[in-house]
């Protein structure tokens, strides 16, 4: 190679570095010649969340991909007359959120039913609120099942006797909000069978008087007896409340979610959507199973996994168990290593539930890690935690080393012990941290049911961090409703009540912390719901952090979050929601009214009864795939052409 031609190979390997760093000097006539962009963002604090914490003022977009991210003046050689472009005027630009734990198919199936909005209510209040809905159907029928969702189950009691009061005629069913809990009256268990003689489903508890006869509670799986008789909605009803829901969850930023729990028929609707090129959001399923040592069932996961392997937006590669229940009195299904109190200080033989044999989760465990699933665990108590970490060590001891990413999601309270396995063997601490907080589900239905040394781990993000355990953000939705508020649980109201563990919201529980040893940082709960998040999808090679060749998918708040109070969080706004490279949710327009994120509200009064308290619900969402509920619309996405560089958005 001669010194003419070296120079200019030279040159060419710089320039190509140069734009590669999204680095553009324009200052010459030997300056690199580069592509236009599609889109930039300019002006803003533009938060990476790469490995470095590089923090830039502007983003160049070329169709779906990064192709440059540094400062104003870098982005001046990639913007023409068609170039569309966003002057964020110091609001912050991160990676779009990722929510790795949320049920989006199976929380669209609230919406047009009765609803109880996640409130404490005591019985007779929500048989007043079944009874307005009856009197407002359009259509009733005797055979027509009566549903009251969002029940929040926290010391809630209700027999089937209570629920007489509704019809006894027609079948009723209250649904608890976090899907692990169910109240019928006698014409629904009746229709289901369900008598003294009906054993415990596997996973599952029928409550029974001390005679033996239930008393319509039903727990986890046993809740599957009464709602498997519920008609299904059709396939278009489903497919239309989807959309809905996916429109909600992209107004809170969140570009990527991971399916927590999803059925067959959760991934034809998911399917469905992509090709009307409405869903615009990439979906990762982690796809229902029982524990179970079965061939058959591994078939048919990994041709489930095979029908997704090249799709663009949607994958299979995950599976879901469900491995205990809710730590909550009533219920109390959560396993745990020391048994529950009775209320008084006096211990009690319940240990909650025991869902699985040990031997049959190894194999079961073992076998999924062999062929490549990544194990997405349901586990509130300890004692599950515990076992799921020894059956992933049993894999790891069959099958070595893998890549498989495996997660515990929820771990509401953790063994200590335990705290290093999670690093040892590469497992990810999938945390709802917006529930770490003193609250009715917290203070009040589980306090004085646990032993205070174990009330003190009550979500020990902290903890986990502090022994290296990657966290892992997600909502677990619709298991949170507010009445004004569909989706209150949001990476930024999570990360309020992480970084403080305080409820600054309902007098009652003013001045308490819930264990303050195990707040974490704003850049912990970002990084949750940004790169880690990504990690644990499978996906932090396109998403996750805003670097040259990724995928632009970006949220913009209308803050820089860095410096405010962590309270302050709750009122941030999001304004764009942007997905491969194009707006798809704008509040700019018309922004939306502050989040209610925790705070009291008076609602009318159902049979002169005032209900003032916004609560929320906590737990795993999946305990029984066949329920239907009530979630608001969101708002739709605006379309943005060229005058989106006038939209100045404060």
């Amino acid at each position: 190679m001669n010194k003419h031609n070296f120079r200019r190979w030279l040159a060419r390997l710089t320039a190509i570095g140069m734009v590669a760093a999204g680095v553009v000097s324009c200052g010459g006539s030997n300056d690199p010649v580069v592509q236009p962009a599609t889109l930039v963002l300019r002006g803003g604090k533009v938060m990476t969340m790469d490995a470095g914490g590089t923090i830039a003022s502007a983003v160049a977009v070329r169709g779906r991909r990064i192709v440059a991210v540094g400062s104003d003046a870098a982005m001046a050689g990639y913007i023409n007359d068609e170039t569309k472009i966003v002057e964020l005027d110091g609001r912050m630009l991160l990676p779009g959120f990722i929510d790795a734990h949320i049920h989006p198919v199976l929380g669209s199936e609230r919406m047009n039913e009765c609803s109880a909005g996640g409130e404490t209510l005591k019985v007779d209040v929500i048989v007043q609120i079944a009874l307005d809905c009856v009197a407002a159907d359009p259509a009733p029928r005797d055979d027509k099942w009566i549903q009251v969702v969002n029940v929040n189950p926290a010391t809630f009691v209700a027999t089937a006797n209570d629920l007489d009061a509704i019809s006894t005629v027609r079948p009723v069913i209250l649904i608890g909000i976090d899907g692990h809990t169910s109240w019928v009256n006698h014409k629904a268990l009746a229709l289901a069978g369900i008598t003294a003689a009906t054993p415990d489903p596997v996973g599952g508890q029928i409550e029974r008087d001390a005679h033996g006869n239930p008393t319509g509670f039903l727990k986890d799986a046993a809740q599957g007896l009464v709602t498997a008789l519920i008609p299904p909605l059709s396939f278009a009803e489903r497919k239309a409340l989807a959309q809905q829901a996916i429109e909600l969850i992209r107004s809170k930023g969140i570009t990527s979610v991971q399916d927590a729990w999803a059925s067959e028929e959760a991934m034809d609707v998911y399917e469905a959507l992509a090709k009307d090129g409405t869903l615009k959001m990439r979906v990762r399923a982690t796809l229902a199973s029982d524990v179970v040592d079965d061939e058959a069932e591994y078939k048919r996961l990994i041709a489930l996994r095979a029908r997704f392997a090249n799709h663009d937006l949607i994958r299979a590669n995950g599976v879901k168990i469900f491995s205990d229940g809710v730590i909550e009195y009533p219920t109390q299904t959560a396993a745990m290593i020391v048994p529950y109190y009775d209320g008084h200080g006096g211990a009690t033989t319940n240990y909650g539930g025991r869902y699985f044999e040990q031997s049959v989760l190894n194999a079961y465990v073992a076998r999924l890690d062999a062929e490549g699933f990544t194990v997405h665990t349901h586990s509130i108590g300890d004692y599950t935690t515990h076992a799921v970490l020894d059956a992933l060590a049993y894999a790891r001891g069959k099958n070595g080393v893998t890549d498989n990413r495996h997660q515990i999601s929820h771990l509401q309270v953790v063994d200590p012990a335990d705290f290093p396995r999670f690093a040892a063997l590469g497992v990810a601490a999938n945390m709802q941290l917006f529930w770490a907080l003193p609250d009715v589900y917290t203070i009040d239905a589980v306090q004085p049911y646990m032993r205070p040394d174990r009330f003190e781990l009550m979500y020990p993000a902290g903890s986990l961090l502090a022994a290296g355990a990657e966290l892992v953000g997600g909502s677990d939705w619709p298991v949170d409703v507010f009445p004004d508020d569909p989706m209150p649980n949001t990476p930024l109201s999570a990360s309020a009540i992480a970084l403080t563990r305080v409820n600054e919201f309902e007098p009652q529980y003013a001045g308490l912390v819930l264990n303050a040893k195990e707040r974490v940082t704003l850049k912990d709960m970002l990084a949750a719901y940004t790169i880690n998040a990504a990690r644990a999808l499978r996906l932090d090679t396109e998403v996750g952090s805003i670097e040259v060749g990724k995928l632009a998918d970006f949220v913009v708040l209308d803050q820089d979050i860095t410096a405010i109070t962590p309270m302050e969080l709750l009122a941030v706004q999001v304004h764009y929601t942007i997905f491969d490279g194009e707006v798809v949710y704008d509040n700019t327009a018309a922004p939306m009214a502050a989040p209610a994120a925790l705070r009291s509200v008076a609602l009318e009064q159902p049979a002169s009864v005032k209900r003032t308290r916004a609560a929320r619900r906590s737990h795993d969402f999946c305990g029984d795939a066949t329920h239907r509920h009530q979630v608001a619309t969101a708002p739709s996405a605006r379309p943005v052409g060229q005058t989106l560089a006038s939209a100045g958005g404060r």
